[in-house]
């Protein structure tokens, strides 16, 4: 495995570094992590959003085959929705109804 491209949507950042890899811009340098057939590699990430709405996570993951030829795997999609934090009304100043 070469690389992980467009892994971090735009508006979100990495909050947790990564133990085993180094991330540049939206990208995980996979340093040619080597997996055998029907093998996988877990990456978990830790992202904070700066923006609230619906975003997909659509990472491309480029790599050597068996035959030294550059190849690309685009798994399916993740949906990820950002909600506000927080009780509904209460961060905008509303106040609550009394009796």
């Amino acid at each position: 495995m070469i690389k992980i491209i467009e892994l971090i949507p735009l508006g979100f950042e990495l909050t947790e570094r990564l133990e085993s890899y180094r991330v540049e811009d939206s990208y995980i340098d996979m340093r040619g992590k080597r997996l055998g057939p029907l093998k996988t590699e877990e990456v978990r990430l830790v992202l904070k959003s700066k923006v609230r709405g619906t975003f997909a996570l659509k990472p491309t993951i480029l790599y050597l085959d068996e035959n030294g030829k550059h190849k690309s795997h685009e798994p399916e999609p993740i949906n990820i929705k950002v909600k506000e934090l927080g009780i509904k009304g209460w961060l905008k100043g509303e106040r609550w109804p009394t009796g």
